[in-house]
């Protein structure tokens, strides 16, 4: 009997700590920083994507209706008739490729300065999980698979 609990408990362990750790990831989080615009509503747009992960901070800071993998979110958007650009401006989701110094997941990260030869992004776990950093990339970036302009009905 005494090997039956112990067998029971030891399976079912990880499953009641892994369920733990996704509820605690899904419920909602304080921003780590402020919102990037004037049009973030307090607290955020509405945001089903884990706290901690650069898809939450994009997805915090810019009304985003499609769901998937950073590396998805070009094509996904897309899909839904969202526009989507080859070149970055502020506002805009920046859409990284799979791998390299990236993730297999991608990355995503939100525009928040541009110039000639650079662009700056505001960004979530690419320091460290839950962490919000900033970093200015060359441009053109071959990591890059693309752009996903905020709208006009977006900012009011």
């Amino acid at each position: 009997m005494k090997l039956l609990v112990v067998l029971v408990l030891v399976l079912t362990f990880p499953a009641v700590v892994g369920g733990a750790a996704v509820v605690a990831a899904a419920a909602p989080h304080a921003a780590p920083a402020p919102a990037l615009f004037p049009w973030v509503p307090a607290g955020g747009f509405p945001d089903g994507f884990p706290f901690g992960q650069c898809t939450w901070w994009a997805a915090y800071n810019r009304r985003v209706s499609w769901r998937g993998n950073a590396a998805d979110w070009l094509a996904n958007a897309k899909a839904q008739g969202v526009p989507t650009s080859a070149v970055p401006r502020v506002g805009a989701i920046a859409v990284y490729r799979r791998g390299g110094s990236y993730s297999p997941y991608g990355h995503v990260a939100i525009v928040i300065a541009v110039s000639a030869h650079a662009y700056t992004v505001s960004e979530m776990n690419a320091p460290g999980w839950g962490r919000v950093s900033t970093r200015e990339l060359p441009w053109p970036d071959g990591k890059v698979l693309g752009f996903i302009p905020v709208s006009d009905a977006e900012r009011p």
